[in-house]
């Protein structure tokens, strides 16, 4: 081998070793879990505390509606005349006391109260739909972050190629001094440039991707207090493996449709209060009457009185039967809310699932094909070059496309887990059975124990 090969090979050692400290030195940092995250917003969701006091509103209405309205009281002076305004100069003047009390239309205390009940009962399915809707947000966003964090990662771990290319192509060029060696500096320069950009474009995906999950979940203070974070360790360095719910029964059991058959319940028992309509309103009123004696001192008794009103729903036409038809006709519009929602929660499954068989199919391509092709072909185009058999721009290419296969990888890896967290979405039931599928492997192929030695990148590839 020629002194110059022999100089860059050497060299190739040094940048190997550069980026194995530079992986060391990236080991701090937050270290988001995806479940810790998950729990952090669930438990800080002011929406799931909004809806249990609306639940405890509606329990409370629902207690209250099922009692009668208070009874009235009345006085009033009758009869006083206007000549003299004597109490006791004419017979009927009176000073009367007066009690009513008004009864509902048949069961209608009842079935309001019911009808609370039911509303109210909506409000824990409402709130496991949220929790669940939460899990696939913020879980996207989680791996979103992770996507844009190990992507940095490993565009920093595969710079040394690009950095070792310059040089190869410096020494090239201060030995040969040739139009050709002078050009391979030009072009290592531009793809480490290109590279550069690349890691502007993540850092900013990374901190827009932080930023939105903040939303959910409170960042740390001395993430906050800084205008400039270290951001290459926000979550965890393991990709987390998400099991797929497969229930042949899912749909029916997803949260928004329980929700739409308790608000079908309360449109059964909306019809049910209508047509107490048709039942009159009675009320019952009593008074007791005193008079003064008259001026002669002859006693007079005192009067007392009491009565039953109710009305009489003759005329329902307009009334009664509109309201009834009202009711059922809303009855209707949910039973077909449902089975809208049912189309469109079994659109959103069958999407997610076959985007995951078309991504688990690239998947295979790439862990069997793609990646240890470019492996190779970079490590032969390192050879070729070094004995004069193939040009500088072939072996740029080699190493762009090295870089370039590996970044898809990555992002096929966790568009994976995203396809997944969103079919499960649609299949959970419940937010605990949601959380249960969600596990990370001691080992994982985008991951880098803290006790390893070797230098890991995405590829799964080790660089002793």
């Amino acid at each position: 081998m020629s002194t110059l090969k022999f100089t860059i090979v050497v060299f190739i050692g040094v940048f190997q070793f550069k980026a194995l400290y530079a992986e060391e030195a990236r080991n701090s940092g937050y270290g988001y879990t995806l479940e810790s995250t998950l729990i952090m917003a669930l438990e800080s969701d002011p929406w799931l505390q909004k809806s249990t006091y609306k639940e405890k509103s509606l329990l409370s209405q629902a207690k209250s509606q099922s009692s009668l309205p208070d009874p009235k009281a009345s006085i009033s002076l009758a009869n006083v005349p206007v000549d003299d305004f004597s109490f006791n100069s004419q017979a009927m003047t009176q000073f009367k006391l007066g009690l009513s009390q008004s009864f509902a239309r048949g069961d209608s205390l009842d079935i309001k109260s019911d009808i609370n009940k039911l509303t109210a009962g909506l409000e824990p399915h409402l709130r496991e739909n949220r929790k669940n809707h939460l899990i696939m947000v913020v879980g996207t966003l989680w791996l979103d972050v992770y996507k844009a964090q190990h992507s940095i990662a490993l565009i920093n771990d595969k710079q040394y190629l690009f950095e070792e290319l310059r040089e190869a192509a410096e020494i090239s060029y201060t030995s040969a001094l040739s139009k050709t060696s002078q050009q391979e500096m030009i072009r290592a320069d531009l793809e480490l440039a290109k590279l550069q950009d690349q890691l502007t474009v993540f850092s900013e995906q990374l901190d827009t991707s932080i930023r939105k999950l903040s939303e959910y979940v409170p960042l740390p203070q001395s993430y906050l207090s800084h205008q400039q974070h270290d951001n290459q360790n926000f979550v965890s360095k393991t990709l987390p493996e998400i099991r797929l719910l497969e229930s042949n029964n899912a749909l029916q059991q997803h949260p928004l449709v329980k929700a739409i058959d308790k608000d079908i319940q309360v449109s059964l028992k909306t019809i049910e209060l209508q047509e107490q309509g048709y039942k009159p309103q009675f009320a019952v009123n009593g008074s007791y009457a005193f008079r003064e004696n008259a001026p002669d001192g002859m006693e007079r008794p005192d009067f007392f009185s009491v009565g039953v009103s109710f009305d009489l729903p003759l005329f329902s036409d307009n009334k009664q039967d509109q309201d009834v038809k009202s009711a059922a006709y809303m009855k209707e519009a949910k039973k077909e809310e449902k089975a809208l929602l049912l189309k469109q929660l079994h659109s959103g499954m069958t999407t997610q699932l076959a985007s995951l068989q078309r991504l688990k199919e690239r998947e295979t391509l790439y862990r069997e094909s793609l990646t240890p092709q470019v492996k190779q072909q970079g490590e032969a185009s390192m050879i070729a070059y070094s004995n004069n058999e193939a040009d500088f721009a072939e072996l740029v290419r080699a190493r762009v496309d090295e870089v370039n296969v590996q970044l898809t990888a990555l992002e096929i890896a966790v568009d994976i887990e995203k396809a997944k967290i969103r079919a499960n979405y649609y299949q959970a039931s419940n937010s605990k059975e949601f959380m249960g599928l969600i596990n990370t492997p001691a080992n994982s192929l985008y991951s880098k124990p803290n006790n390893q030695s070797t230098l890991h990148d995405p590829s799964g590839e080790s660089h002793e």
